[in-house]
């Protein structure tokens, strides 16, 4: 049947192929691109995978593949792919992990780097690891200082007092971004708040463009939605309340200011100026509200923000003893300290319209506060507000709000804003929730921040490092771990280290001890790794001419759990970066997918329930071919999928099968069969689509109906069909495809190789995609009774169909002679007789 160059085992021995083409792949730079001079270059970046304790588990191989999988193909449609790796290895993590085996975090990063890369080699992913960095390495670090440094010079780094997240397990303070319903999302520890001095970056400043650019990218709206909702921009007013008997003023903002005639109190949030004032003693209240006021702010500030949000759904406060007046309508309005309200937001002031604001409802009737309808409800209802139901947020009539009455909300929301603006009384103003960013980290594992403080002129304040000083070395100390004390570990650093000059006076200086937000190292690691190896690779954080070649990335893939930490700092950072005219693009990652997550056996995986899934031991067992091919079976790859294990062997049995058939069913002599060669090209048709759209599990499908037709007694395949099909599994099953395909086209490791990943992409045929028959449906009642193969011709004609019927012993059969009373045709897909 076909006469092949080279003998071929029967089996697909996994072990002994991968190894082999790992080697190949290696020697023959197959996936090594021309960082200089590419063709048609794709930019192909998974998000960047720290070292965890465990190694590499089967989410990170999921993750993995199916970015790997749409390199392949880009790859296979003639671009220059770049698809490079790295650790994100310095961080709280990995500290951690140290501390908890009892080993120094720089002797730990090595042993897990180690494992991890031999971990990625085995999956058999196209990486480009020539293209190679770590987050740890002095020749990476030295550029996240200098971008530390560019924020400085541009007046967006400072240092601050501030209320900070602090946790007590990891014994450091932690951005708003990492805590989630009050807890350390790392360790899971509640959070306090506490007063510390911390370096921020101003993301502030950028909140605007953030958001505004959202609208251009190319995300998942789930994402977008996230980081829309985390800046956060509301529009409103601050209206300035007198408060009673004073001359003081309390200033409150509110973004629908038209309710104001239904106003009827004041919150403050504990850590507002007059809540704070009056904690000590320096507000003329009565004694007993000021002992109230400070015990309750004492116990509020206690808190994180993120705890105070959930303890809101049980509303308390204390009364302050002062009123602000209404000058809308002369009225005095009781001002309270509560803890659902936050100091971030707005003024940290609110005013409360209990008719119409649920929240503001449920601390009136605790506080047992008048609540004063003007808005009217549904179907226009005007009786007065007295369960939560009837609370009424949403457009209406106005009504008891003298000169608005009558007028929709939206109408009267620019009235009163233009009234009270004339007034004197309030300012149009914008609030966000974006905070800026929490830079300080006082633990060793990490950056030095490099910044000194001068102690000989004091009046030097902070200064940069000078960048020809760069990088700041982390030393070597004995004893790392957190102080607990608010202070770093590196303050137990030698002399030498931590007294220096002062760049500007020359005198003795000290340097900042805090290390830098992990964070910090992967918001800018995109523009690093097309850079390695350039001529400016040394000098310059990112290399211009390739960063105009090969940014903004591609296609950039990775799990919503990013939304509003990576993601968002990223693009800050790339911002700034064009804001300076270093960069010519303004986003990093105008295309984004994310990844759905893998459960097992129904549940979550996790160490507890003993069902976490090490991706070794299946490699071991099925190859990673299996696995990969499994993983992305499972389902849409943007959804995820259950592993199972009788699953995963029912795979192995489909790429055995998938083998044999290559092997046994490949004609080197004669041509692919008529029904087997249009199925091969409906084949490429369908995965040329679902590549394209990462609908991985359903080109998969595919490739299994056209193996299935492949296995029919009467089929077979020309060798230059079995090749291109080999084409389509490629991406999926990188070792099996090249053995087989280098086998086919009878290359025996000697002369010129030519990968199968790096050949063409098969194109289909369009004279095999007409399609000349149908599946035609016979119904006696509603019922189907039949299903017939004609010609695509006879399927529209009425006529046709009914002649060809009467020839069919089937429809005699479901008949039985009756004649039918009425005849409904639907053309190309069925007739039915009603009897």
């Amino acid at each position: 049947m076909r006469t092949m160059k080279n003998t071929i085992p029967s089996r697909y021995d996994h072990a002994t192929i991968s190894a082999k083409w790992q080697k190949i792949w290696a020697d023959a730079r197959v996936y090594e691109p021309n960082l200089d001079h590419p063709v048609d270059p794709y930019y192909n970046l998974m998000m960047f995978p720290y070292p965890s304790a465990e190694g590499l588990h089967v989410g990170n191989m999921y993750a993995f593949s199916g970015a790997d999988i749409a390199g392949r193909f880009q790859r296979m449609n003639g671009h220059d792919v770049l698809e490079p790796i790295g650790l994100d290895g310095f961080g709280i993590h990995s500290e951690n992990y140290a501390m908890k085996i009892g080993k120094h975090p720089a002797e730990q990063a090595l042993v897990s780097e180690k494992h991890f890369y031999e971990q990625l080699q085995q999956i058999g992913n196209g990486f480009a690891w020539n293209e190679r960095l770590e987050t740890y390495d002095p020749e990476y670090y030295k550029w996240t200082q200098w971008l530390f440094i560019q924020m400085f010079k541009k007046g967006l780094a400072y240092k601050a007092i501030s209320k900070v997240n602090w946790c007590p397990s990891c014994k450091t303070v932690l951005a708003d971004e990492q805590v989630e319903d009050g807890v350390c999302e790392r360790c899971k520890t509640v959070v306090e708040r506490k007063d510390a001095k911390q370096w921020f970056f101003r993301i502030t400043n950028y909140a605007d463009t953030l958001l505004k650019n959202i609208e251009k990218l190319r995300w998942p709206e789930a994402i977008k939605i996230a980081q829309r909702q985390w800046i956060g921009k509301k529009e409103g007013v601050e209206i300035a309340y007198p408060i009673a008997d004073t001359d003081e003023k309390i200033t409150c903002f509110t973004t629908r200011p038209e309710t104001n005639f239904g106003a009827t109190f004041v919150v403050i949030a504990p850590e507002h100026e007059l809540a704070m004032r009056i904690s000590r003693g320096e507000v003329e209240i009565a004694r007993e509200h000021q002992d109230e006021v400070k015990t309750y702010c004492d116990q509020a500030l206690k808190k994180s923000e993120q705890q105070r949000l959930e303890d809101a759904r049980k509303k308390t406060g204390a009364f302050t003893g002062l009123y602000a007046i209404n000058k809308l309508n002369n009225s005095k309005m009781p001002i309270y300290v509560a803890d659902f309200v936050l100091a971030g937001f707005g003024t940290g002031a609110v005013v409360g319209v209990p008719a119409h604001d649920l929240r503001d409802f449920e601390f009136a009737q605790v506080m047992e506060l008048p609540i004063i309808r003007v808005v009217t409800g549904k179907n226009g209802d005007t009786t007065p507000v007295v369960d939560k139901n009837q609370v009424q947020e949403d457009d209406g009539a106005m009504i008891n709000s003298a000169f608005l009455d009558g007028l929709e909300v939206a109408v009267a929301s620019k009235k009163i804003i233009e009234y009270m603006v004339e007034k004197g009384w309030a300012t149009r103003s914008t609030s966000y929730h974006l905070r800026d960013w929490l830079i300080s980290r006082q633990r060793f594992w990490g950056p030095p921040i490099p910044m000194v403080e001068c102690v000989g002129t004091p009046s030097c304040g902070w200064q940069p490092v000078p960048e020809d000083q760069l990088p700041v070395e982390l030393p070597y100390i004995e004893e790392y771990k957190p102080m607990g004390d608010g202070k770093s570990p590196l303050e137990k650093a030698p002399e030498s280290w931590l007294m220096t000059t002062c760049p500007r006076c020359g005198e003795t200086a000290k340097r900042e001890t805090d290390v830098s937000d992990t964070f910090l190292d992967s918001s800018w690691y995109f523009l690093r790794y097309p850079s390695l190896g350039s001529k400016t690779a040394s000098t310059l954080a990112f290399d211009p001419e390739r960063i105009k070649t090969w940014m903004p990335v591609s296609a950039y893939i990775g799990g919503a759990e990013h939304a509003v930490l990576h993601l968002l700092y990223a693009r800050f950072v790339t911002i700034a970066l064009h804001e300076w005219g270093l960069l010519s693009f303004d986003e990093p990652f105008p295309f984004l997918f994310g990844h759905g997550l893998i459960i097992k056996d129904g549940a979550k995986m996790s160490k507890s329930r003993g069902n976490v899934v090490n991706p070794d031991e299946y490699i071991v067992k099925f190859g990673a071919d299996t696995l990969r091919t499994y993983l992305m079976f499972l389902g849409p790859y943007d959804q995820g999928g259950d592993f199972r294990d009788d699953g995963i062997a029912g795979m192995e049995r489909w790429m055995q099968r998938v083998w044999r058939t290559v092997v046994e069913k490949t004609s080197a002599t004669n041509p692919t069969t008529p029904a087997l060669q249009k199925k091969l090209h409906q084949t490429i048709q369908k995965c040329t689509h679902d590549l394209g759209e990462f609908h991985y599990n359903t080109a998969i499908a595919s490739m299994m109906e056209c193996v299935n037709l492949w296995n029919d007694a009467s089929e077979s395949m020309s060798r230059e069909d079995a090749m291109q099909f080999l084409c389509l599994l490629a991406p999926f099953a990188p070792y099996m495809t090249e053995e087989l395909f280098q086998w086919l086209g009878c290359w025996d490791g000697e002369g010129e190789f030519r990968s199968i990943h790096r050949s063409n992409w098969p194109i289909a045929n369009p004279q095999f995609l007409v399609q000349n028959d149908v599946s035609f449906v016979l119904q006696m009642n509603g019922k189907t009774k039949a299903v017939f193969t004609v010609p695509l011709t006879t399927a529209r004609s009425q006529e046709r169909i009914e002649t060809f019927l009467q020839s069919q012993e089937k429809t005699k059969q479901v008949l039985r002679g009756a004649v039918p009373k009425k005849t409904v045709f639907v053309p190309e897909k069925l007739i039915n007789y009603v009897i």
